[in-house]
């Protein structure tokens, strides 16, 4: 199971891949058809690096209107590092309001 917490505020959406050790998991019947097969060589796929895909970071933040593709990931830019303070908090106070049982894992990662 692949597990993500996401959440928009203004123009910023934060996305929380909480399984991110965890590459990706796509269904058998994509990755055994020719048309993925043919890509394993590929660096792209569609306009995200392949990696990106597959091996996700721990958060990725993305400026919507600047990049509606989600291409550059903003989650390390210091410049970014209040946005991405205030939608981490806003996200933890989602995840206590509604009791989601995955909270815990901000206090042991």
């Amino acid at each position: 199971m692949y597990y993500l917490c996401v959440i928009r505020s203004g123009n910023y959406k934060l996305i929380w891949n909480i399984a991110h050790q965890i590459p990706f998991a796509f269904a058998l019947d994509l990755v055994q058809s020719n048309t993925w097969r043919s890509a394993k060589d590929l660096l792209y796929y569609g306009k995200r690096k392949k990696n990106d895909l597959i091996n996700k970071r721990a958060f990725e933040l993305y400026e919507l209107e600047k990049d509606p593709d989600e291409i550059n990931n903003l989650a390390n830019s210091k410049t970014h590092g209040n946005i991405l303070g205030e939608l981490k908090s806003k996200l933890k106070a989602f995840q206590q309001k509604t009791k989601d049982s995955w909270i815990h894992k901000w206090t042991y990662e």
